[in-house]
């Protein structure tokens, strides 16, 4: 197997309520691991790039700032999203999905996205409202 390359977007983010080694330094906003053909990105929220700060609003904000932090990780790590192979979607509500929908469906060409799954889940902070992680050939 190829070595596997580690890309990070954005400032490590403190996040009291997790403490460990593994991660003392914080989060960042977007880290991307690939492997072979492969790129696999952590769950993305709506935090800026730059500030690492929560991007406030809807869920369609939510999700349009979500896609271009997950952009930016894939073409860090040479790919972009018409080779995403799947999709792993979290929600806080679900009546949020048509909305959250119409926004994911723009970053694809022709309004064909991969295959995935959008799953209620409680988040990790009570102001998001999505999480997105996506597996893409490189």
């Amino acid at each position: 197997m190829d070595k596997v390359e580690r890309f990070y977007i954005g400032p490590q983010i403190e996040m009291p309520r997790i403490r460990s080694e593994a991660c003392a330094g914080g989060v960042p906003t977007v880290a991307v691991a690939k492997a072979g053909n492969l790129a696999f990105t952590n769950g993305v929220v709506s935090n800026h790039p730059e500030t690492g700060e929560h991007v406030a609003g809807d869920i369609r904000v939510q999700t349009r700032q979500v896609l271009e932090n997950l952009k930016m990780g894939l073409e860090k790590a040479g790919t972009r999203f018409e080779n995403v192979v799947m999709v792993h979607a979290f929600l806080k509500n679900m009546e949020d999905w048509p909305a959250y929908h119409d926004v994911y469906i723009e970053y694809f060409p022709e309004h064909t996205p991969p295959p995935r799954y959008t799953v209620q889940a409680e988040m990790a902070s009570p102001e998001l409202l999505v999480e997105i992680h996506m597996t893409a050939a490189v």
